[in-house]
């Protein structure tokens, strides 16, 4: 891997993330010999790699030190894909951080997902490999929002993210409230349902306060301020806090746990990914109901797990919290009314 010159940083730290995620090491002298690393600045791309999250251990022999990914600790499942460097600086952070990504969506569907997202975004033409999984896969639902227009939003978001810059940004309420400047330190891009999302720290904030920002929602590119870089035990606790949501949810509410019980037909759907980082499945006896229940801790609002909860229909029955399980089962028997309703008096319509 001799070269001349050296790559872009962002480029290199792609290319190192990949080798630690296929179980290869590094050194001061392989990184001076592959990549052309000076000491000083080998130990700054290292710090890098650590600070967006992977796991990194050192072993020493002498003067000799070792660099490896703490395999108990390092849960990556990535792939290497053959992308041009012009978008290796929007694709490294969905690879270096790939494993903080929200885990209930599974982290090599969110990377390939967001990795398409972003070659779309960027107007950079998909790889072969890429083409066959479009062609295998079949998503049966939005697979991305329109983001026409927002390429130098969603490069400088990613920039600020590696850099751990504050970022100023003009953000749409979803409430239609009109448009306000926020100001946050940009921690992770997540990916929720075909909609890219900024996990955003305020100024000043520990990390447990951090919230998603939708990417349409940013109005003109973001103002990027290089003075000021967010802590990495900040970032590390805002992407906790983050993975401890159901998807975008606000950071609002205590944590609290939540217990439902899915019948025999559902169980075999609930049990083939991941829904949350912090989930227990399991099969439940055939005399006491049969089928399998699952319990979570889930801190912030929890709307759309409501949401989801209520998708699965009569397969599922919360059995705590009290009060959710009496929303849920007003909001249904409310639905059902409504249908009787309008198909009755469709009925009589038509019938006239």
């Amino acid at each position: 891997m001799a070269r001349t010159r050296r790559q872009p940083k962002d480029v290199v730290l792609l290319q190192l993330a990949i080798l630690l995620s296929r179980g290869q090491e590094l050194t001061y002298q392989r990184l001076a010999d592959d990549f052309l690393l000076e000491r000083r600045t080998a130990e700054r791309y290292l710090q890098d790699l650590r600070a967006s999250g992977l796991p990194l251990v050192t072993e020493r022999d002498g003067r000799t030190a070792t660099f490896a990914l703490d395999r108990r600790r390092a849960r990556l499942d990535i792939d290497a894909i053959d992308v041009p460097p012009s978008a290796a600086r929007s694709l490294s952070l969905l690879m270096v951080a790939a494993q903080l990504l929200p885990a209930h969506l599974g982290v090599r569907e969110a990377v390939d997902r967001t990795v398409r997202a972003a070659l779309r975004l960027r107007g950079v033409k998909a790889t072969t490999e890429l083409r066959r999984l479009e062609d295998a896969v079949l998503v049966l639902e939005n697979d991305a929002k329109d983001y026409q227009g927002k390429a130098e939003v969603f490069a400088a978001l990613v920039d600020a993210v590696l850099e751990g810059h504050r970022v100023k940004v003009r953000y749409r309420s979803p409430k239609g409230a009109g448009s306000t400047d926020e100001l946050f330190f940009p921690a992770s891009i997540g990916l929720y349902k075909g909609g890219l999302y900024v996990l955003a720290v305020p100024t000043g904030d520990d990390g447990t306060g951090a919230a998603w920002r939708a990417l349409e929602r940013v109005e003109g590119t973001p103002q990027v301020d290089r003075r000021t870089t967010l802590k990495p035990d900040v970032r590390r606790r805002a992407i906790a806090e983050a993975r401890a949501r159901w998807g975008p949810a606000r950071p609002r509410g205590r944590e609290q746990v939540i217990t439902l019980h899915f019948s025999d037909a559902a169980a075999p759907y609930v049990l083939a990914r991941p829904w949350h980082a912090r989930v227990e499945a399991e099969a439940w006896p055939a005399d006491q109901g049969g089928g399998l229940r699952m319990s979570l801790r889930l801190s912030g609002q929890t709307d759309m797990f409501e949401s989801w909860v209520k998708s699965w229909g009569a397969e599922v029955q919360v059995l705590r919290p009290r009060e959710m399980a009496e929303r849920i089962a007003a909001d249904l028997e409310a639905a059902a009314r409504r249908h009787r309703e309008a198909a009755t008096r469709f009925a009589d319509e038509t019938t006239a």
